[in-house]
């Protein structure tokens, strides 16, 4: 994580430049809330409006994004590019160096509620916008992956007693196919805190 910290600041001052909403995600936010694990990635939530596209251009390229095609090519980034990445699958995938930087938009009423909901949390000197612990294991269901799974079941045990299970249940409810709502109502009851001996 080390080597992310850097381009994850650049990202955020970019960010904040161009006045957009956003909420980091990913790795990194599992890293607040569960157990740690290294990436190489940096995945971001961003709302952008389409005035914003060529500011937000602009930012990334300034802090030295590229495009890289399925060639290799690497390209400045255009407007016509991110929006055509957009729509076809809903996230601008850009790289600095070696590091790939995820952008997804929000397409879903849970991706509104991780922007409004994102902790504003320490990083080195400065404070950034984090995906919830709650907010990330919705997501994390929502794609399960075994790699996905076993961040879930480490941040419940972490965060065991302080998750908010209400929100959970409700937006489980709206998100996730009745067999993952189950699986999770399994998980919190498996990683729940032990009752208390009277």
């Amino acid at each position: 994580m080390q080597q992310l910290i850097p381009l994850i600041k650049d990202l955020a001052d970019a960010l904040q430049r161009a006045q957009l909403r956003f909420a980091f995600g990913g790795a990194l936010a599992n890293n607040y809330w569960g157990i740690i694990r290294t990436t190489q990635d940096v995945d971001c939530l961003v709302a952008i409006p389409a005035l914003k596209y060529q500011v937000l251009a602009d930012e990334l390229n300034g802090m030295g994004c590229t495009l890289r095609d399925s060639s290799n090519n690497v390209s400045p980034l255009s407007v016509i590019q991110m929006r055509a990445a957009v729509d076809q699958r809903k996230l601008i995938e850009c790289f600095r160096g070696s590091i790939r930087v995820e952008l997804f938009v929000p397409v879903v009423p849970l991706q509104e509620e991780i922007l409004r909901r994102a902790a504003v949390l320490p990083l080195d000197d400065r404070q950034i916008p984090v995906t919830t612990a709650e907010d990330l294991i919705l997501l994390k269901l929502a794609f399960h992956r075994e790699k996905d799974l076993h961040d879930v079941r480490g941040m419940l045990w972490v965060q065991r007693g302080r998750l908010d299970l209400d929100y959970l249940k409700h937006w489980s409810a709206r998100t996730l196919e009745d067999p993952v709502q189950q699986e999770l109502t399994t998980l919190i009851e498996q990683y729940a805190d032990p009752p208390e001996e009277s």
